[in-house]
């Protein structure tokens, strides 16, 4: 029997899916001409993610309707690359391919809409969201584990140009292109819960010669103040250190988060995301890491410091 609460939950959700939400908006996104008359249900790249099982949020289920070949984000790194977030194509630079136009506002992501409609009461309630990457283009080889987040801007979702920091030593992509994806997890204070992810595809450019190889992602863990319930103070070694997967959550299947309804997962310093370029995500790190950790101090009997 599905419970009062259960059924609570999803009927918020959907009573919510007519409302405007936010996504990654470039021609290289799996997806960028699906409209609401492609799939039986609202699955734009703007629809939220909750609840679903795994096909169905995977890529926003958008594997069939990929991008063309040529058609690639590009990652400078150690500079910023621009996103537009927005809650309709209409509000992008690509508004000639929406089917109501134009409608861009400036560096506001929803034209004519409140905050409220990408769910925030104000910029001191976004919680952030997070590109990631994988070394692979093609994406029926990837998993969720492969994921890397390697830029976080701490203040999305509140401009339609949102800059993301990309590491200086991003290696450069397998043949010249990798797979990418946005993701984004909002607050609990403006509108039902849920996840957002868009994929697409990407190359890193000006990559120094000998740029380390990307760590082997781990888990993120709740280490950071949490003021809003009750957590005063930061818990450091409880963070996880190094490369970090995304957040999956509150999806029917594949989550790696199993936070409570109210008590999101988000892409800022909670889960040790800092905001910018993640540049502890290489095998350089973990290795300096380790030196710095298991190297075994060794004593002389001849003399009482370390040798």
């Amino acid at each position: 029997m599905v419970s009062f609460t259960c059924l609570a939950l999803c009927l918020l959700f959907l009573a919510s899916a007519g409302k405007a939400h936010i996504a990654f908006w470039h021609p290289s996104m799996w997806g960028f001409n699906v409209t609401d008359q492609t799939f039986p249900y609202n699955n734009r790249p703007v629809a939220p993610l909750a609840y679903m099982n795994f096909s169905q949020w995977w890529f926003h289920n958008h594997l069939d309707y990929p991008p063309h070949p040529n058609d690639v984000f590009e990652l400078p790194a150690g500079q910023a690359a621009v996103a537009e977030l927005a809650c309709n194509k209409g509000a992008t630079t690509w508004y000639n391919s929406s089917e109501g136009g134009d409608i861009r506002d400036g560096d506001w992501p929803c034209p004519n809409s409140p905050p409220s409609q990408f769910h925030t009461t104000g910029i001191d309630d976004v919680k952030g969201c997070a590109l990631a990457i994988v070394p692979e283009s093609d994406p029926s080889k990837i998993q969720p584990e492969d994921f890397v987040i390697f830029s976080v801007n701490q203040t999305c979702v509140w401009n339609r140009f949102t800059e993301f920091q990309v590491p200086a030593d991003m290696p450069p992509c397998p043949n010249d292109k990798c797979t990418c994806a946005w993701f984004w997890i909002h607050s609990p204070d403006s509108g039902s819960e849920q996840m957002y992810m868009n994929g697409f595809q990407c190359k890193v450019t000006g990559s120094r010669p000998g740029a380390p190889a990307l760590a082997k992602p781990q888990v993120a863990r709740r280490c950071g103040a949490d003021p809003e319930h009750g957590v005063m103070q930061a818990t450091p070694s409880n963070c996880t250190v190094g490369a970090k997967q995304p957040l999956y959550w509150l999806q029917a299947q594949g989550n790696n988060m199993f936070e409570d309804y109210m008590t999101p997962p988000f892409y800022n310093d909670l889960y040790d995301f800092k905001d910018g370029a993640q540049n502890n995500i290489f095998v350089t790190a973990l290795r300096a890491k380790a030196r710095s950790e298991d190297t075994p101090v060794r004593f002389s009997r001849f003399w009482k410091g370390s040798l």
